[in-house]
């Protein structure tokens, strides 16, 4: 039996539990009468309805992955399941699933540099004047159904082409388990612990302390460290 004025929790969540990690923390503070917020996986791999098996093992860099406000640009990897790569596990913080992500397979394109490209390799087939923009499944995959030369692909069916380029839409089923995310999102309520001192309110001498993040993140609750 050990007995102090002040005791701090610093247990972590859930996540990667590989490492050892429970969540002792969090049943500590309910044992205590305090608010625990939803927990859910964050940093974790992205599971979507996405053709998987064409593109799975690709690798995008400095690509753009946009849900509503938020715009994340990095590195991405297509797999088995769906999206990983810092840009899926920064996405994972702003999804559940059923959201619609939008990719921007070309971010350092414009529309209008698209079109000049095309137009310039207009003898060539759609796949190849692709392909020297991108890896060659990957542009295997955006010319599937473009099995011509450029020049016989009409405008509108052109600007189709250049808006999947710009902004594919892919439709987010969920995130991978608790156990295979690298950060839990969610922990003791903030509105319990005292900024400063990140001391409990109700419980005094009693304080828990987190990673707060490296401002792409979410904000993490106290008692979620990172993984």
């Amino acid at each position: 039996t050990f007995t102090a004025p002040q005791m701090i929790v610093t247990t972590g969540g859930k996540t990667y539990t590989s490492t050892g990690s429970t969540d002792f923390g969090h049943d500590l503070s309910r044992h205590l009468k305090l608010e625990v917020t939803e927990i859910e996986a964050a940093d974790s791999p992205v599971l979507t309805d996405f053709p998987h098996n064409k593109i799975q093992g690709i690798s995008l860099y400095d690509v753009a992955l946009t849900y509503g406000k938020h715009v994340i640009t990095h590195d991405l990897l297509f797999t088995h399941f769906g999206l990983s790569g810092p840009a899926a596990l920064r996405l994972s913080s702003f999804v559940k699933g059923g959201e619609t992500a939008f990719l921007d397979a070309l971010p350092t394109h414009s529309e209008q540099d698209l079109f000049e490209h095309l137009e310039i390799n207009r003898e060539k087939s759609v796949k190849n004047a692709l392909g020297e923009l991108m890896p060659d499944r990957l542009a295997d995959f955006f010319a599937e159904n473009y099995d011509s030369k450029v020049k016989q692909v009409s405008q509108k069916v052109l600007s189709d082409l250049v808006t999947l380029l710009k902004a594919l839409p892919i439709k987010i089923t969920g995130k991978m388990a608790l156990a295979k995310s690298f950060v839990t999102k969610g922990g003791v309520d903030l509105k319990e612990i005292n900024p400063k001192t990140l001391e409990s309110k109700k419980v005094p001498g009693l304080h828990f302390a987190g990673d707060g993040g490296d401002g792409h993140r979410h904000r993490r609750n106290p008692s979620v460290p990172a993984a």
